[in-house]
């Protein structure tokens, strides 16, 4: 006895059948919870469509199947560890994959759809909460596990991430649905004298925000910060459309304070959802400069500060935002123009932001009627003349005769 307990007697087992005895271990341990993960999965699934639902227990129920094998390892052999580490990594990324497929084919089902908004909600932020849990799980078994766990990381990794993304875009789709009528008010007269129209995006976006909460913190923070992009671009787009435009210094300077103000509430909004998404903070205020700024070189300064700060920002968004403030002077226009030219071309400017980072590559804009190449005594020209491929870039359309032009032809 004195022996045994001192751990003199050494193993009572050949090592040939120690490794037999782990071998069929793992095969069985494979075959188990691979079949109880498939089953905790499918009747997991089955509700998510029901009135009825209550909150998953989805991933909680999978990291106890797989870590209840984990835990018990480490009593045979560091190498036991490691091998019963990769076979559940495996279990669970096959898992996850089969997990992508459902969520995907659950937001594809148009009966789905028909389910009321606040369930619908509801059901999509407990399938992103599932990813926290599990990518963690995923991460502590691949630092325990052989080196040859890392494809089974990544492919859990993926998993998840499209998931992640699938819900965030059906519940950003949701949001601006419900948005797109404010967005709709703005940039238009009325949107001069009258905050309804901000109001009402504030409104709607710190209301949804409060189901928004019961997202984990990690995919939350990702999600926040795309609305907080998108709802950025939507208030930019009927900017560079177009909509308004500023026929005197008093008109730009109206545009400029309702943006500097709107831009502020929005600024006070995602600080308080918690948005980290602060590049995006300039944006409008840089706008709203651009708009009401008199002279050329303080305009070419403030655009060069838009396009460093913004690299995905394009020549034709300047030029239509020279067109909104009435900037027709040829010369004025090719030196603005040129900056954002400049800086197009240059090593920083031909580099691509990050999908998350993209703002101005998302605002499509109408093509300029207004052609740098060609002075302006030219728009005076016949129809016919104007019309010649070389002179293409005028607008083709002829301006009515005004009233006094229209008497004298009489």
């Amino acid at each position: 006895m004195v022996a045994l307990e001192n751990g003199e007697l050494g193993p009572l087992l050949s090592a040939g059948t120690l490794r037999g005895l782990e071998d069929e271990c793992v095969t069985d341990v494979k075959t188990q919870t691979r079949a109880a993960l498939l089953q905790v999965l499918q009747e997991d699934e089955e509700q998510w469509g029901s009135l009825d639902y209550r909150p998953s227990n989805l991933a909680q129920d999978v990291c106890e199947l797989l870590e209840e094998h984990t835990e018990r390892a480490p009593r045979i052999s560091q190498e036991f560890v490691e091998r019963m580490a990769h076979c559940c990594l495996g279990g669970l990324a096959e898992f996850l994959q089969s997990f992508q497929q459902r969520v995907e084919r659950f937001h594809e089902n148009p009966g789905i759809r028909e389910l009321p908004s606040e369930t619908y909600i509801s059901r999509t932020i407990s399938l992103v909460n599932c990813g926290p849990p599990l990518r963690s799980l995923a991460e502590r078994l691949a630092r325990v596990g052989p080196p040859e766990s890392e494809p089974a990381r990544e492919a859990s990794a993926i998993a998840l991430d499209r998931v992640t993304r699938l819900c965030h875009r059906v519940l950003a789709e949701l949001l601006f649905q419900e948005l797109q009528p404010h967005f709709n008010k703005l940039m238009r007269r009325k949107w001069l004298s009258s905050s309804e129209a901000l109001d009402g995006i504030v409104g709607t976006l710190g209301a949804q925000a409060l189901a928004l909460r019961r997202m984990q913190d990690e995919p939350y923070q990702v999600l926040v910060a795309e609305l907080h992009r998108r709802a950025l671009v939507e208030y930019v787009r009927p900017l560079l459309r177009g909509r308004l435009r500023c026929r005197s210094a008093r008109t730009r300077s109206r545009v400029a304070g309702r943006l500097r103000e709107d831009s502020a509430q929005l600024q006070r909004l995602f600080r308080r959802l918690e948005s980290q998404a602060s590049w995006l903070d300039q944006v409008v205020p840089h706008l709203a400069e651009i708009l009401q700024l008199e002279d050329t070189p303080s305009i070419q300064v403030e655009v060069g500060v838009l396009v460093r700060d913004y690299p995905d920002i394009r020549r034709k968004h300047v030029a239509a935002l020279l067109d909104i403030r009435g900037l027709r002077n040829t010369a004025a226009r090719q030196e603005i123009l040129a900056v954002a030219r400049d800086l197009e071309l240059s090593e920083g400017g031909t580099l691509s932001p990050a999908r998350d980072r993209a703002f101005f590559a998302d605002i499509p804009v109408p093509r300029s009627s207004f052609c740098l190449g060609l002075p302006l005594f030219l728009g005076r020209f016949p129809l016919s003349r104007l019309a010649r491929p070389n002179l293409a870039c005028l607008p083709l359309r002829p301006r009515p005769p005004s009233s006094v032009r229209a008497r004298a032809q009489r």
